[in-house]
């Protein structure tokens, strides 16, 4: 199982700050947290991944996001989902692993806490891994905000046959970029959780920085 974390980033699009995305993995729960602003009402999503260390796998998904009215839970052994799958707000995790053996496709189910297998726990995942992640091309130059470049190799993460992600990663082995899409990116904030959490949430209206907190408040 991966080690603890807590990391702050800031989501992109067309250089201008759009959202934020909180991570925290500690004692076997992965919280994640993220809130993006469009033109309606910003779209907010809350997670909690259990993981099951015995199985080195998942056990519970608790989910929630601005269009539910209550969270939607799946369970990975009573609704038959593979070991080797993951609900998809802890695709970090999968990159983890795929970090660690970058000779090799990492290959899984990648599971839609918002699809039909949320609603229906009759419906059960595909017979074949629906999903992939792998190191493409060589290393490249990766322009940061505020100016920074750094050399990084990418990741692309597949699922149904999309590219669903594309990650970089530094030279020491650190996630420090995703983009999803042709245009919304995240950029992980350095420094220490206190320090990046304070600079992630810097400026941004007091509701924000409430759901960023606290969350919808039902998931505790």
């Amino acid at each position: 199982m991966p080690k603890d974390f807590e990391r702050w980033d800031v989501l992109v699009r067309d250089r201008q700050r759009i959202g934020v995305l909180y991570r925290n993995l500690e004692s076997n729960v992965l919280l994640t947290r993220v809130l993006v602003e469009d033109d309606v009402e910003p779209y907010r999503a809350e997670s909690r991944v259990r993981l099951d260390p015995a199985a080195n796998s998942w056990e519970l998904s608790w989910f929630r996001d601005r269009s539910m009215d209550q969270a939607r839970l799946m369970r990975r052994e009573p609704q038959g989902s593979p070991v080797d799958s993951m609900p998809s707000f802890a695709d970090i995790l999968m990159v983890m692993r795929a970090i660690e053996d970058p000779e090799n496709q990492m290959v899984y189910w990648r599971l839609n806490e918002a699809g039909q297998e949320a609603l229906d726990p009759g419906v059960h995942p595909p017979a074949e891994p629906n999903a992939h992640i792998r190191r493409v091309g060589p290393p490249e130059e990766l322009s940061i905000p505020l100016g920074t470049t750094l050399t990084a190799r990418r990741f692309e993460a597949w699922a149904d046959g999309l590219l669903v992600a594309t990650h970089w990663v530094n030279a020491d082995n650190e996630l420090v970029c995703t983009r999803w899409g042709a245009s919304l990116t995240a950029f992980g904030v350095p420094g220490d959780p206190s320090d990046a959490g304070w600079l992630s949430l810097s400026g941004l209206d007091d509701s924000t920085v409430d759901f960023m907190t606290h969350g919808f408040g039902d998931g505790r």
